[in-house]
């Protein structure tokens, strides 16, 4: 049944159905996550330039001390010659330094896992046990930055569970949050390539979903507040136009106005919890460029037509067209639109911010998003699809039901063939792919 966030959850046990859907995506998703590993010493699990870049503001910061990233890139095992070419051909900033388009957030959540990494290579070169250089390559650090993600998406499904929880019984939220889950590009990007910054833009979009809940709850604790406030800087400075999902804090604090005779220290803290991550970001851009606001993207001119929005190929192209790479997507979408026209109150900021993040990715002149697994841009509103998901399962009849979990089943196996065949090159990752020569693909494996 659909219901209003409240602060006591029914406790009700899932269904078989629902404790089957758990260990299925379990053992799919271990198995992706370890088999990369497995890959590591034959080839970097950081390779690709979205990747090193994003790498780069931390190992340049803990290796050389500085962001001056040229000597990085001509040290680095995780690019290709002529990757390494483009990137050294850039023309300098202001400041005479390598340019760097993306964001702090998944350096400074790898951070941790980087310097443990680091500690016991310490340790393990100063007893002897071994001569690997603390380069911040090695497969000691792959292997600690690649397991702290995965540990961080499962966290992050599990808040959207949580989140979910808030207004749907056991089985439709779980079985919501995993199939759209399975069906998604998030299921690449949070097992097998999670050098990518996808995950953590999931992560922290969930966290500040599951924190204003609980601010609403109890609006008097600060603490959700400025939770809140960090997952949302945490997002902005991971992939910036995921500062779109700011409307959810906003959303929720206005609702507060009405409630509450006090609301500007719900707003403080808010601002508290964000400020240090924008203020790290604006700190980044001025040793860098020489200025504290930078349009990094438009400094390599890479542009956004927003009068010429390419929605039909964004949506439905083979190039990586979210309904026709994922089409069990769009049982979420429609799901999400029915929730908001339903319950605007609580629905409704999820389907703006899905809809502004539509315009914004099909504005870009590479909407497509290069070599991408699906319409990987796309990552921080599964959350809300997964919510739609949830609603038409709650709302279904038990045969419904049915043909609702085998056919999220059914597009889950195909997302995983996808993901292999991806994986091992047989498709393209940046050109067009059709169904058929996804089966072409597949029957050359099986001669």
């Amino acid at each position: 049944m659909t219901r209003s966030p409240s602060p006591a959850i029914t406790p009700a046990a899932p269904s078989l159905r629902a404790r089957r859907l758990v260990w299925f995506a379990a053992v799919i998703a271990f198995s992706l996550f370890v088999s990369q590993l497995a890959e590591i010493p034959w080839r970097s699990a950081l390779r690709g330039s979205d990747n090193t870049q994003n790498y780069l503001w931390l190992r340049s910061a803990m290796v050389g001390g500085d962001w001056d990233f040229r000597d990085d890139v001509t040290a680095c095992n995780t690019l290709t010659e002529s990757y390494r070419a483009d990137l050294l051909a850039e023309p300098p900033t202001a400041t005479g330094l390598m340019p760097n388009r993306y964001g702090l957030g998944w350096a400074l959540v790898s951070t941790p896992a980087y310097l443990i990494a680091d500690a016991a290579l310490a340790l393990a070169r100063a007893t002897g046990l071994t001569r690997a250089p603390r380069d911040g390559f090695g497969p000691a650090y792959q292997v600690a930055l690649q397991t702290q993600h995965f540990a961080l998406a499962l966290i992050a499904v599990f808040l959207a569970f949580r989140v979910a929880r808030r207004w749907f019984d056991p089985e439709p939220a779980l079985l919501g949050v995993l199939l759209i889950w399975l069906c998604s590009p998030l299921l690449y990007y949070q097992t097998s390539n999670l050098s990518m910054s996808h995950g953590v833009t999931f992560f922290s979009v969930t966290l500040c979903l599951w924190s204003l809940l609980r601010a609403r709850e109890n609006p008097a604790a600060l603490r959700w507040w400025l939770l809140a406030g960090a997952a949302t800087g945490l997002a902005c400075i991971t992939r910036f136009q995921t500062a779109l999902f700011g409307l959810l804090p906003f959303w929720a604090w206005l609702g507060l106005r009405r409630t509450s005779p006090d609301p500007w220290r719900a707003l403080a803290a808010m601002a508290l919890g964000g400020a240090p991550f924008i203020a790290l970001q604006l700190f980044a851009w001025k040793i860098v460029y020489g200025r504290w606001l930078v349009f990094s993207y438009g400094e390599n001119n890479e542009t956004f037509d927003f009068l010429n929005p390419a929605f039909r190929e964004l949506l439905f192209s083979p190039r990586h067209g979210l309904f026709y790479w994922h089409p069990f997507l769009a049982v979420g979408f429609a799901g999400l639109f029915f929730w908001a026209w339903r319950e605007r109150r609580f629905a409704a900021p999820l389907l703006v911010c899905a809809l502004l993040t539509l315009y914004v990715n099909a504005s870009w002149w590479c909407w497509w998003f290069g070599a991408s697994f699906g319409q990987r841009a796309f990552e921080a509103p599964l959350l809300g699809l997964m919510l739609g998901l949830a609603w038409f399962y709650a709302r279904a009849t038990p045969r419904a039901r049915t043909v609702l979990f085998r056919t999220g089943l059914a597009f889950a196996c195909l997302n995983l063939g996808l993901i292999l065949l991806y994986r091992t090159s047989l498709i393209s990752r940046n050109q067009p792919v059709t169904w058929a020569q996804s089966a072409s693909a597949a029957l050359r494996i099986f001669r």
